[in-house]
C-alpha cells in the first residue's frame, strides 16, 4: 500500500542540494517553503522578496506506507483538537 506525501526540495544556484523535508499536507509544505524563500515567518512573507541564496518548492511523491514515520519523518506542525 502506498501514500502520497509532499516533499520540500531546496535548490542552490539552480541545482538540488539533496536537502528534502517531508510533509503529509500540502499546506504545511507551501507555508514552510514561503517562509524559507522570504527568510521570514511573518504573516506578510508573500510580500517580501525572495532571497538570492537558495529557492525551495514542493513536489508530490508516492511512498510505501511502511516507510512513513520510520524511514521518512514528517515536519508538519502539530495540530491541536478542539475540546
Amino acid at each position: 500500500m502506498t501514500m502520497m506525501i509532499f516533499v520540500l526540495i531546496v535548490l542552490e544556484r539552480g541545482q538540488p542540494t539533496g536537502e528534502e523535508l517531508y510533509f503529509r499536507e500540502l499546506t504545511s509544505c507551501l507555508e514552510y517553503s514561503k517562509a524559507l524563500n522570504a527568510q521570514s515567518v511573518g504573516a506578510i512573507n508573500e510580500l517580501l522578496s525572495n532571497n538570492s541564496y537558495f529557492k525551495t518548492y514542493c513536489r508530490v511523491r508516492e511512498i510505501p506506507t511502511s516507510e512513513a514515520g520510520t524511514k521518512i519523518l514528517f515536519r508538519d506542525p502539530v495540530t491541536k483538537d478542539d475540546d
